[in-house]
This record gives structure tokens, C-alpha cells and sequence, in this order.
């Protein structure tokens, strides 16, 4: 009997090592695996001891409020973008005005001008009729040559603005003059030395300037 007892009482501490054993093996496996952790650990011992487990708080988003937190960043977004298109709306506005502004002063100052311009024709052409109705009376009893002389200080618009005030045959002979006469040979029908490249003789731009319509 007593050796009965011996066997037993072996077999027994056999029998606990190895479930100590296997119990270990388990635990390391779960600790690997990530599913033992300490706060689970904790818990178990604290049940064997009769203590109840707090109950763990998980706080979990629910999918409503995922998103209404990514509707407030859209419409915070938005609200951003509006606020840039608004300002650049400002902005283009004020260019705008700017250039409208610019463009009104333009037209102002060129109205000013194109007016002096007038102004300033209208006293030289003044000037011209008062000058050809007191010379075209002396010029028509002139002779061509003299005609010629009085005028070759001139420009060739005034020049012209004569021959077409004086009788139409008269203005021919003066025309004439300037192809003929030797003494306008210099003046008239030859080239000057320091003329620009392809200037043309002064009779030819007079003859040119007086078949022109006026």
C-alpha cells in the first residue's frame, strides 16, 4: 500500500510538470501571436481571485462621425476657397477700374491734341488764304522766272499752293520754267550731293505734289 501511495504521488507530480509544460507553451504561443497582452493577463488572474474586471472603455469611431468630420474639412475648404475667389474678384475688379480710368485719360489727352491740331490748321490755313489772296494778284502779273524766285525759298507745299491759286496757264509757264530755264538747273533739277539714297529732283516732286487732287 505505501508503495501504492508512492507511485501515485510520482505520477501525480509527473502528470502537473507536464501540464505546466504544455500550459507555458500555450502562453508563449499567445504572447507571439499578440493575443495575450498584459492588461488580458492581469484580468485573468484578477478573475481567479474573485475581483470582477472594470469593464475595458473602447472608444470607437462610427462611421457618421468619420464623416462629418471630413464634411466640416470640405466645407472649411470651401469656405477658404471662397474667400480667395472673393478677393481675387476684388482685386480683378480694381484692375479693371484702373485700366478703364487709363484708357478714359488716354482718349481725353488724345481729343486735346487731335484739337491743338485743328486749332493750329485752321490758323495756318487762315494764315495761307490771307497770304495767297494778297500775293496771287502780284504773281499772275509776274513773269514765270520771277514767279519762280519769289517762291523757291519756300516749301514745296506752299509752292504748289500758289501754282494752284494762279489761272491754270499760268501755273503751266511757271511748270515750264523749272524744265527749261538754265537758272534753275542747280535748284530745281538736279539732285543736291548729300540727299538721302533715291531723293527725286525738287521739280519732279512739285510736278508730282500739283496733280495731286487738292
Amino acid at each position: 500500500m505505501k508503495e501504492f501511495l508512492v507511485w501515485l504521488l510520482k505520477a501525480y507530480a509527473a502528470i502537473s510538470g507536464y501540464a505546466v509544460a504544455v500550459l507555458g507553451l500555450v502562453l508563449l504561443v499567445l504572447s507571439g501571436s499578440g493575443a495575450l497582452t498584459g492588461d488580458r493577463i492581469r484580468a485573468a488572474f484578477d478573475a481567479l481571485r474573485g475581483k470582477t474586471p472594470a469593464a475595458a472603455v473602447v472608444v470607437e469611431k462610427k462611421p457618421a462621425e468619420d464623416l462629418s468630420e471630413r464634411e466640416q474639412i470640405l466645407e472649411k475648404r470651401s469656405r477658404e476657397l471662397q474667400t480667395v475667389e472673393e478677393r481675387a474678384g476684388l482685386r480683378l475688379s480694381l484692375i479693371k477700374a484702373e485700366q478703364e480710368a487709363l484708357d478714359r485719360k488716354r482718349a481725353e489727352a488724345q481729343t486735346v491734341v487731335t484739337e491743338a491740331h485743328r486749332v493750329q490748321q485752321d490758323a495756318s490755313d487762315s494764315k495761307s488764304d490771307a497770304e495767297l489772296a494778297s500775293t496771287v494778284p502780284i504773281l499772275s502779273r509776274m513773269e514765270p522766272a520771277g514767279v519762280v524766285a519769289l517762291l523757291k525759298d519756300g516749301d514745296d507745299a506752299r509752292f504748289v499752293r500758289h501754282l494752284r491759286a494762279l489761272r491754270p496757264t499760268k501755273a503751266a509757264e511757271v511748270l515750264e520754267a523749272l524744265r527749261t530755264d538754265p537758272q534753275f538747273e542747280q535748284d530745281f533739277r538736279r539732285v543736291p550731293p548729300d540727299a538721302p539714297a533715291g531723293s527725286k529732283p525738287r521739280v519732279q516732286r512739285l510736278n508730282e505734289e500739283f496733280l495731286k487732287s487738292p
